[in-house]
């Protein structure tokens, strides 16, 4: 990149526009490095256009069929998924962190409303999860719901039978998935009762405080005292950790855990098995006006 201009005594407009003029090269320049550097990158690297033809660097678009997509395209929401899984899953943590004491401050501060949002983050934690084998299945097998039937019969015949293909060979790990013990939490929360059945249970220093999604701890205690000595009564915060939930008579945290690596695997799995059976060819993309 050339120097920057030099100084001028009729510093002015003149000036402002110099270094205008300075920017927009270097900006140019940098756009036309980057460019460079990754047609350099993607050199020798065949890709599939959503024909299902393979081409060089760029991708044809002009006549593909309506609807097709790249692999690389149906595989996004999935890992969006499994990305969310995993925020929700953090946020489960952090509703469970402690706020921070401030200097010099013996006494831990009360913290408010934990309650809302570990519930809420572990209600999103089961949707995001459970729905990766339902869009592996429809994205790359056949979703038997009588809304897609339609679509699925509009496809040519050789992607159809790919798509048989895959979901027969895929149904062993969509079956052993979808019956592990938080899909069955999500679907009693989403269609049974409106909440996971997740119990809580914490010590605290007067007492044992029990409950769960729809009946709230107590965020803090106090000891009984005479009337006389009311005015000694101090607040104690009730804290649980991710060590009091549990599920199914399990630990809540760990089987989250497990679950959320049972779907990686389920991803990893279902990623070699699409390659298998569809290799390059064409996949057309759900509709999602459906």
């Amino acid at each position: 990149m050339e120097s920057p201009p030099a100084a001028d005594e009729n510093w002015g407009l003149r000036g402002v526009g110099n270094w205008v003029e300075f920017i927009r090269a270097g900006l140019a320049t940098a756009k036309a490095e980057r460019v460079v550097a990754r047609r350099q990158d993607d050199r020798g690297r065949p890709r599939a256009d959503h024909g299902g033809r393979t081409v060089g660097t760029v991708i044809a678009m002009s006549d593909s069929p309506p609807g097709a997509s790249t692999h690389r395209d149906l595989w996004a929401g999935i890992d969006l998924k499994i990305e969310n899984a995993d925020f929700h899953f953090d946020g489960m943590k952090k509703a469970l962190q402690p706020p921070e004491r401030p200097p010099y401050t013996v006494r831990r501060l009360i913290r408010r409303n934990w309650h809302t949002p570990f519930y809420a983050h572990l209600d999103a934690f089961l949707s995001a999860a459970r729905s990766v084998p339902e869009l592996i299945r429809c994205c790359f097998g056949v979703d038997d719901s009588s809304k897609m039937k339609d679509w699925f019969n509009a496809l040519d015949r050789e992607e159809r039978e790919r798509r048989r293909e895959f979901g027969d060979k895929f149904k062993a790990d969509y079956d052993a998935f979808c019956a592990l013990p938080l899909g069955t939490a999500r679907h009693i929360s989403q269609h049974r009762t409106g909440f996971a059945p997740v119990e809580v249970m914490v010590s605290g220093r007067f007492g044992i405080y029990a409950g769960g999604p729809i009946k709230p701890i107590p965020t803090s205690e106090t000891r009984e005292l005479p009337p006389k000595y009311g005015g000694l009564q101090k607040p104690i915060a009730v804290e649980p950790s991710w060590r009091h939930f549990h599920i199914d008579s399990k630990p809540l945290f760990e089987t989250c855990g497990e679950y959320l690596g049972q779907a990686r695997a389920l991803v990893s799995q279902a990623r070699a098995l699409a390659e298998k059976v569809h290799g390059a060819s064409k996949l057309t993309s759900p509709m999602s006006d459906m």
